[in-house]
């Protein structure tokens, strides 16, 4: 399965084309930061992605229209991360202010959630996170009044997509015009 992929950006639009090797009928099976999202018979897909946004695109080719999608998708990348936590012990708790950090700058709110007294915990789901870059969230509990109460504060945690290619070094014989390829040191 070889395919080499055309971006075409508009706007908020990212077009992405691909051309497969292989000889029709040929199934594309789409992936968006490791999780699918379908598969077409056509070459051409459109995302919406904000300015800046990053994301990572993938797309497998099959001519085996049964092609397990799921059992052959490419490694998930971590463009969103979920927070947890568990509800405050005070009991005028209103809401909950979801703040987020990126490389130690000012924190920012990202969501607010409404307390409910039958709930024990919560969660949060972050929009994507920009790669290369250290995140830190807090949970601040907020009274009926509109105080803060004690924030729980979560480790600081640098954000690796697309990892770096590991190294490699290439040696040839030239006796016996052997390529061999070994990692680098």
């Amino acid at each position: 399965m070889t395919v080499s992929y055309t971006v075409t950006t508009v706007g908020d639009t990212t077009t992405v084309t691909v051309a497969s090797t292989l000889t029709p009928p040929v199934y594309y099976f789409w992936y968006l930061d490791g999780q699918y999202l379908g598969m077409t018979e056509e070459a051409t897909r459109a995302f919406n992605l904000l300015a800046g946004e990053q994301a990572r695109i993938d797309v497998l080719d099959s001519t085996d229209e049964d092609f397990d999608p799921y059992a052959n998708a490419p490694a998930a990348y971590p463009s969103r991360k979920t927070i947890f936590w568990i509800r405050s012990p005070a009991t005028d708790v209103d809401y909950y202010r979801v703040e987020q950090q990126a490389d130690g700058g000012e924190w920012e709110t990202v969501e607010t959630i409404p307390a409910d007294p039958d709930a024990w915990s919560y969660s949060s789901l972050t929009e994507r996170l920009d790669d290369l870059t250290t995140y830190a969230w807090r949970i601040i509990p907020v009274d009926v009044v509109g105080n803060d109460g004690t924030p729980l504060a979560f480790a600081a945690e640098l954000i690796v997509r697309i990892p770096d290619a590991p190294a490699f070094a290439v040696t040839i014989d030239p006796d016996t015009s052997k390529i061999t390829f070994a990692e680098a040191v």
